[in-house]
């Protein structure tokens, strides 16, 4: 199997997005290391995405979602 490089761009982009969310899930929002491994490890067996795993789990604030959809809209 040949991977294009458009491919592993997106997935490189993708992976310094999400440590880019954990870094501002951590200093900004004070949200424990703890809660976010839990809520990543969700993800991959639900399909969620980490912000709404997060708040589905009670880790987050329905504010604190709404932060963190604004944040990412930047």
């Amino acid at each position: 199997m040949t991977v294009l490089s458009s491919e592993v761009n997106e997935q490189t982009q993708t992976e310094e997005s999400d440590l880019c969310l954990v870094r501002y899930l951590k200093e900004e929002l004070a949200v424990p290391d703890e809660s976010i491994e839990l809520a990543m490890r969700h993800c991959e067996q639900e399909r969620g995405t980490l912000p709404m795993v997060l708040w589905r789990y009670g880790f987050v604030s329905i504010d604190q979602l709404n932060q963190i959809f604004d944040w990412m809209e930047r």
